[in-house]
């Protein structure tokens, strides 16, 4: 056993010279084997050697009794050991977890704590059984290809944390022969015989009947989950060659949702998960349901946003969907920006003064670095013509006189959208024009009440433009910096 140990080891790149190994001891079989192994191999593979033990407090004298035979068990070893206690029911309380979860969190809690103070790798006593206990509750439970390649012989976690598991490519009985063989003794976890938590479920009730199947269904189910483990470390590759094409990534990632969906399903599912999981910065509860979701997301209307787990939210601008924590820059239709208001008195005073070419009225809008200039002009049709310049809009005065406000858009905001006063929401008329959604609250607006009589830098309503009835125009100029051409 040892021999295939350390050839395992070396095949997976488990250990490097100088390496410092933390094996994860409870004091059960597996983890005693484990520590029993390291401890013959360490020298002719040149790695020191740690003992570290979680003691969970749920077993209350017996979990004590664990704690005291591993520390013992260290000292006749001659390895450093490190015990600590965590209280499990209490975080259960604090958290609404199970009993399984939150012992599973505070422990691994505490490997990473220690792993990177002591700048170790940590190694488990996983072995082949507690591996197809694993794929097959991740099958039950509606796992993700990642889910079913089981656990990893060599895995480092988000924090850096390199985690090993050496024993993998062994059988229960393989374990339990090797402590028999050097005599060794180890505890019982008394919680195992309890059907209450699956896992002890599967070993208990279903693997029984599965031998009955096949006497090789263990290793069969690890076979597969290796072969898994295969297909998706080329789909891993895949993913990474398509990322560039479809993705860019600042400070939100941007996805080409119509390259996107001319993709394999299965490629677009993985890059829509990359994107969730980069976003979320962590895998933990993003599911498929999220994934199917954001590819909809791809392949509908301009405008939409949906919610995902983390705070993220995701937004489609034409063929681009974006996404991003905490995002603002959401359509909202509302803005709280300030209004300026151009009322009929205004504009009478101004109508007064007119004489050409003078700016009687000037609004100094926004930071103060934005201006609005307005003059009225008599209409002569053999003299004047009308500018077809961005930011120079010319107005039927008698149309607009009652007054107007400059602001940013609100709720209902529309647009006359022809000569029989046909109505177009300024919602609809910036997907039209393509412009961006995070641009959308910040464009100035000539307003009165909902209709939209100018969208600066836009159009304007048909229902105010100058006709051959025109006596009077209203001409209002913006400068905000940008070239009027």
């Amino acid at each position: 056993m040892l021999r295939e140990l350390q050839k395992k080891m070396e095949e997976f790149h488990m250990v490097s010279s100088g390496d410092k190994v933390l094996a994860g001891v409870s004091g059960g079989a597996d983890s005693v084997c484990l520590l029993l192994a390291l401890l013959a191999l360490q020298k002719e593979m040149n790695f020191s050697l740690e003992v570290i033990h979680v003691e969970h407090g749920i077993r209350g004298e017996e979990s004590v009794k664990d704690a005291e035979f591993v520390e013992d068990l260290c000292r006749r070893c001659q390895v450093l050991c490190h015990s600590v206690a965590v209280d499990v029911p209490a975080y259960c309380k604090q958290t609404g977890l199970g009993v399984e979860e939150a012992a599973r969190i505070l422990r691994y809690q505490v490997f990473t704590k220690l792993a990177l103070e002591r700048g170790a790798k940590i190694a488990l006593a996983h072995h082949q059984e507690d591996n197809a206990e694993t794929i097959l509750f991740q099958m039950v439970r509606g796992s993700s290809l990642a889910g079913l390649c089981g656990m990893q012989p060599v895995r480092e976690d988000e924090t850096g944390v390199c985690y090993i598991r050496p024993l993998l490519f062994f059988h229960r009985r393989e374990i339990e022969g090797f402590l028999q063989s050097h005599g060794m003794g180890y505890r019982v976890d008394c919680t195992n015989a309890e059907l209450d938590y699956s896992r002890n479920f599967l070993r208990a009730q279903v693997f029984p009947k599965l031998s009955q199947i096949n006497v090789q269904a263990v290793e069969h189910m690890n076979q597969t989950a290796a072969h898994l483990s295969e297909i998706k470390e080329y789909l891993d590759l895949e993913t990474e060659r398509l990322w560039g094409q479809i993705a860019t990534v600042d400070e939100r990632i941007a996805l080409d949702g119509k390259a996107l969906l001319q993709l394999h399903p299965v490629m677009q599912r993985q890059i829509a998960y990359k994107a969730i999981v980069l976003t979320a910065k962590q895998k933990k509860d993003i599911a498929s349901i999220h994934v199917e979701d954001l590819l909809v997301l791809c392949g509908g209307q301009s405008g939409r946003k949906m919610n995902l787990p983390y705070g993220i939210c995701a937004w489609k601008e034409f063929d681009i969907v974006y996404l991003a924590c905490g995002q603002t820059h959401v359509e909202t239709e509302t803005s709280e920006d300030k209004v300026y208001e151009v009322p009929e008195e205004m504009l009478a005073a101004l109508f007064k003064k007119c004489d050409g070419d003078s700016r009687a009225l000037e609004l100094v809008i926004g930071d103060g670095s934005e201006k609005i200039a307005c003059r009225i002009i008599e209409k002569n049709e053999e003299s004047l013509e009308i500018p077809r310049k961005t930011y120079t809009k010319w107005f039927d005065y008698d149309k607009i006189k009652q007054g107007f406000c400059i602001r940013t858009r609100r709720s209902g905001d529309y647009f006359i959208s022809d000569a029989l006063g046909h109505r177009k929401k300024l919602k609809t008329y910036f997907i039209d024009e393509k412009i961006p959604i995070a641009e959308r609250d910040k464009r100035w607006l000539l307003a009165k009440d909902n209709e939209v009589l100018w969208l600066i830098g836009g159009r304007i309503s048909e229902h105010i433009k100058v006709s051959q009835k025109t006596k009077y125009i209203l001409e209002i100029t913006y400068d905000g910096g940008n070239e009027n051409e």
